[in-house]
């Protein structure tokens, strides 16, 4: 995968939330959990309406630099050393083709 810097236009729409599972920061597939749980609450949130909330890439860093208080541009370096394109939406695997 090509490495985006920030800023840097967004290639891919979305990703799959399973690509996450690769990027650990303090335990073993701590950024794919969170992917995960921020998936499931907006589904919930969005149950019986005709919308769909999605977290970017660069919203999961965000939220997680958030609840680890670590800083964001530390949590954002480790997401560019996989070479995640930060505007792309974090979606179920099965939702992206």
């Amino acid at each position: 995968m090509t490495k985006l810097k920030m800023g840097e236009p967004n290639m891919r729409e979305q990703i799959r939330v399973s690509e996450l599972k690769r990027v650990s920061i303090l335990c073993e597939d701590d950024v794919y959990d969170l992917a995960c749980l921020l998936l499931r609450i907006n589904d919930a949130r969005d149950k019986g309406t005709n919308c769909k909330s999605r977290q970017t890439v660069k919203g999961v860093a965000g939220k997680y630099a958030m609840l680890t208080n670590i800083s964001h541009s530390q949590v954002e370096a480790v997401f560019e050393q996989h070479g995640l394109p930060f505007g792309a939406t974090v979606e179920h695997d099965e939702d992206v083709r």
